[in-house]
């Protein structure tokens, strides 16, 4: 109880520091902000295409002087206080991508700055559940068209019903760009059928002209014409914009084509997925000119339908593109419905992204074009596309995370030979029946505890292994540390330096993260011991044991099939509570009775003391 109180009066101390410093920011930049009078702004908005729209503008605009951008997707309030403060006075232009995923989010940012241009690309369902309704949507991004003087210029998008409403009502002037009639900037036509790029056939002021580009898929015009938009409202000569579109390359996440040494092409569109944004990359893999072509879907996001209708029914459209349709994280499961509907078995459906990696490893082959297409920060799908170039070592689910993984430490890390010369098998999935990780005599010993990371897991039965190793590290004083792996704990014990550790994953996919740091510190099965629950023991009963089955315990099968034996030593904490049936599989995720906790407390403090005195020889 006084451990969980400290942690939430240290979580609380964190926010209100963060909350402040934010503050601080904050201010600063409005203070900034008045230095920059000679810069214009410009700032782009809308459900879709606001990072391509803000890359190509830059582009455009630095062909009439110095221009500052938004640098990757940081378009939130506190990330557009932290650039203005690095925007010089010295910069004709500055262009700031700008999000407004909840009910008065552009209020700030807008406080900071005031727009020459705005751009509004379209509204769509992105953030529905924030909102409630398109029209709040539209409200919400509007307010960055209403926030322009007298002579600032709108550049919207004719083609979408909510935008041309904003632009008809608010007395600015306006660049409209779509395929509507009336636009500025018309689109013709446009191309894109790989490997051909993306070109657009446009008409302004009754000419026609031709964009060629080094980007793929055709709802992408919208940001291109956008851009060029930006490029009339500034004053520069259509031309020379539709010159400057050429030099630039999609930005990462956004419709990018990767290719690796094995003659795979990946095509990224992995940084969000709501599900109305399927269907343009849909469309491009249908008119793809390739051997074979792969569709992996991850997590879906703003949809109406129940994740058990919607990913059967994305299932069937896709499958109606792809030669092989692979579903990965925790919605897989219900992909697999739509198996029911057809006789086709090329769809696949993995709920662990390291389970579809290995699977997609051993079924790719040159010529494959490879559609990624998920929410990076629930799924980080681009480590399926890295490790067909190089073992990784992070499998962790839902990091929290939201930058790609390209340049996290906890990517890659050195690997090291076994002490019989076998490359250790990272990358691999593993099964009962691999190499034996024998380790060496003289590597360290480690502890591993058994349970799930989360809050809401603390006080549950299959939890029991984490608890046991949070006392012992409690008692001796020790610091938990992260690694690409999970949680670490150095301590002594004895003569014995021991490293305690609580893998980073749900405890049924305990195995392959264990083998990982247990490898990494030249430890074996000889040196490791694991702490679980038990079922088959009463609260407060604890048990050593060497060797044996998993007792259908998924997290002990993990184990075993990643290290390749039966003959791991466990230290077994009971969990079965008074009137509890043995096979009550559900009872392992309820919380413990405030009766049960009482004698699990006493079980947790025997099972540190055992640990104590255990000999390893």
């Amino acid at each position: 109880m006084i451990r969980r109180i400290r942690d939430v009066a240290k979580n609380y101390l964190y926010r209100c520091l963060r909350y402040c410093a934010h503050l601080l920011r904050f201010w600063l930049a409005f203070i900034y902000s008045k230095r920059l009078k000679k810069v214009s702004f410009v700032g782009i908005t809308g459900s879709a295409g606001k990072t391509t729209t803000k890359d190509i503008s830059a582009s455009v605009l630095r062909t009439l002087g110095e221009c500052y951008s938004t640098p990757s997707s940081a378009n939130y309030s506190d990330a557009i206080a932290k650039l203005l403060l690095k925007v010089s006075p010295r910069n004709r232009f500055c262009v700031l991508e700008v999000s407004g995923g909840n009910p008065g989010e552009l209020d700030r940012p807008l406080r900071l700055f005031t727009p020459n241009i705005a751009v509004l690309t379209l509204v769509a369902r992105d953030h529905f559940k924030a909102f409630k309704s398109l029209e709040a949507i539209a409200e919400e991004k509007g307010k960055l068209v209403s926030a322009l003087p007298a002579d600032g210029v709108a550049v919207l998008n004719i083609d979408d019903p909510l935008v041309r409403a904003i632009g008809e009502s608010c007395n600015r002037k306006v660049i409209w760009v779509g395929e509507g009639d009336g636009a500025t900037i018309r689109l013709r036509s446009a191309r894109s059928t790989w490997p051909e790029p993306l070109v657009l056939e446009i008409e302004y002021e009754g000419e026609p002209y031709e964009v060629r580009t080094d980007f793929h898929g055709k709802h992408l015009a919208l940001s291109i014409l956008s851009a060029l938009g930006v490029g009339l409202a500034a004053g520069i000569p259509l031309t020379t914009a539709i010159s400057a579109v050429s030099d630039v390359r999609p930005a990462q996440g956004r419709m990018q084509i990767v290719s690796n040494d094995n003659g795979v092409t990946f095509l990224r569109d992995d940084w969000k997925a709501p599900h109305w944004s399927l269907s343009a990359p849909l469309e491009f893999m249908s008119e793809a000119k390739a051997q074979r072509k792969i569709i992996i879907i991850g997590t879906l996001s703003d949809y109406s339908l129940s994740a058990s209708k919607l990913y059967p029914k994305v299932a069937r459209q896709a499958l109606k593109v792809g030669d092989v349709v692979i579903f990965v994280g925790p919605h897989a499961p219900r992909a697999a419905k739509a198996k029911r509907d057809t006789s086709i078995d090329n769809l696949h459906t993995f709920s662990e992204i390291r389970e579809a990696s290995a699977f997609l490893n051993a079924l790719l082959k040159a010529g494959d074009l490879v559609l990624l297409k998920g929410s990076n920060k629930a799924d980080h799908l681009v480590r399926l596309l890295y490790n067909t170039q190089k073992p990784v070592s992070c499998w962790a689910t839902r990091c929290g995370i939201q930058n790609f993984c390209g340049d996290c430490p906890r990517l890659y890390r050195p690997v090291s030979l076994n002490t019989d010369g076998a490359q250790p098998l990272e990358g691999k999935l593993f099964r009962a029946g691999t190499v034996p990780l024998i380790g060496s005599d003289s590597g360290r010993k480690v502890i591993v505890g058994l349970g799930n990371p989360g809050a809401s897991f603390e006080n549950t039965p299959h939890n029991a292994g984490y608890r046991v190793l949070d006392r012992m590290a409690e008692r001796a004083k020790g610091r938990w540390v992260s690694s690409p792996e999970g949680m670490v704990c150095e301590i002594e014990v004895g003569e014995n330096a021991v490293s305690l550790f609580k893998p980073g994953t749900k405890i049924n996919n305990s195995g392959p993260p264990t083998r990982q740091y247990l490898e990494r510190m030249g430890s074996g099965i000889n040196n490791c011991l694991i702490v679980h629950d038990e079922m088959d023991l009463t609260l407060g009963q604890v048990k050593l044991k060497h060797g044996g089955g998993n007792a259908g315990h998924k997290g002990l099968q993990s184990l075993i099939a990643s290290l390749g034996s039966h003959e791991i030593k466990r230290l077994r904490i009971g969990v079965r509570g008074p009137g509890n049936e043995k096979t009550a599989k559900n009872s392992v995720l309820q919380p413990f009775s405030r009766s049960d906790e009482s004698a699990l407390e006493s079980g947790v403090d025997l099972a540190v003391d055992t640990l104590l005195q255990f000999k390893w020889n």
